[in-house]
């Protein structure tokens, strides 16, 4: 009867310890998609971006992001560098203050040849009283009578000094010689220097015309040199448009890239600067642009020009309004268009409330 009590009362244990761990059971969720959901709030710089690449990439003022991550003019990064791309974005990590092995606070300074100091305790900054006194004593004591005198060493070399001041005392003065005869001046011939013969200034070598019959039809006109433009911000951009064609796509509306206008056209057609400014970024590094270029007008604003064939400006050129900086293409596009941005203090304009009406 024993035994039988003893058998039922474990299979009620057991079975109330089952029901709790199924009670208990930990809850599971997956983050996986929030993760994916979440933008990244750092980004590392790779070969042949720019700081303007980047800003215009994350929509971003590119003094923003200068300012986050301390960076001053002429905004250099290099490939591998972390960018903060907000306010919220971890901060550069500072060394963690020194603790022990188990986990105590920093060690707090001791005195001078003492041990640890206890708050409050600066008995170790008080002045020896011992000492002073000790030093009071001996100061008033008189000398040893027979250590008063000078000593006979420091006699003998007080007899050895005045004999050498004596023999310098005996030693007869130099008498002054007769005046010497003042040499006649000597006035040096003027050396005569022959005047440098001119030579005739070469005569200018007219450069040879291109030969008639090489000019590539349908290829835009050639721009002057750039060498020597100096750029200055103007205070109100008088937009113009920056290629003729079809307006295919308005701000906003459906595909991957919705900041801007698309223009139809055809491949190699001119692509103009839509204002007077200073190319910032040319290249094909910010994904979906394909060959884009961004030129600054002035600290507001920022225009773009992607999907391009090629580029006739690089970074730091100075533009006019209206000069042909690329051709059109389709660089990552389906179809030949030139896809064009207005951004203000970094964030997307509609173009159209800018390009004057046709």
């Amino acid at each position: 009867m024993r035994k039988l009590f003893l058998v039922s009362a474990i299979a009620l244990a057991m079975t109330g310890c089952a029901a709790q761990q199924e009670g208990s059971a930990p809850q599971v969720r997956d983050l996986s998609v929030s993760r994916e959901l979440t933008p990244s709030s750092q980004y590392t710089v790779e070969a042949g971006d720019t700081l303007y690449g980047i800003a215009w990439r994350h929509e971003m003022d590119y003094r923003d992001l200068a300012r986050l991550n301390r960076i001053s003019p002429p905004y250099s990064i290099q490939p591998g560098q972390q960018l903060r791309l907000g306010d919220d974005a971890a901060a550069p990590s500072r060394p963690a203050e020194s603790r022990d092995a188990a986990g105590s606070e920093v060690a707090t300074a001791t005195a001078l040849g003492g041990g640890m100091a206890e708050a409050g305790d600066s008995d170790w900054l008080l002045p020896d009283d011992e000492a002073i006194e000790r030093s009071r004593r001996l100061t008033a004591e008189p000398l040893d009578p027979e250590r008063a005198g000078p000593s006979e060493s420091a006699m003998m070399s007080a007899e050895q000094v005045a004999g050498a001041e004596a023999a310098v005392e005996r030693e007869p003065e130099r008498q002054p010689g007769p005046p010497s005869e003042p040499e006649p001046d000597v006035q040096p011939e003027l050396a005569v220097t022959p005047e440098p013969a001119i030579e005739p200034e070469p005569e200018p070598v007219a450069e040879p015309e291109p030969d008639a019959g090489t000019e590539v039809a349908g290829a835009p006109e050639r721009e002057p040199e750039r060498d020597g433009r100096t750029y200055t911000p103007v205070d109100e951009v008088a937009w113009q448009w920056p290629v003729d064609g079809e307006l295919v796509g308005r701000f906003g509306e459906g595909g991957s890239i919705t900041a801007g206008i698309d223009i139809a056209g055809q491949k190699g057609q001119p692509v103009k600067a839509a204002g007077p400014g200073i190319v910032v970024y040319a290249g094909s590094g910010v994904r979906g642009y394909g060959n884009l270029i961004l030129l600054k007008h002035n600290d507001q604003y920022l225009s773009a020009y992607a999907h391009n064939d090629s580029l006739r400006v690089t970074e730091n050129d100075v533009v006019e309004a209206g000069e042909v900086i690329a051709t059109m293409g389709d660089s990552d596009a389906e179809t030949v268009r030139l896809h064009f941005e207005v951004r203000k203090d970094g964030q997307p304009q509609d173009p159209l409330n800018y390009l004057p009406e046709r």
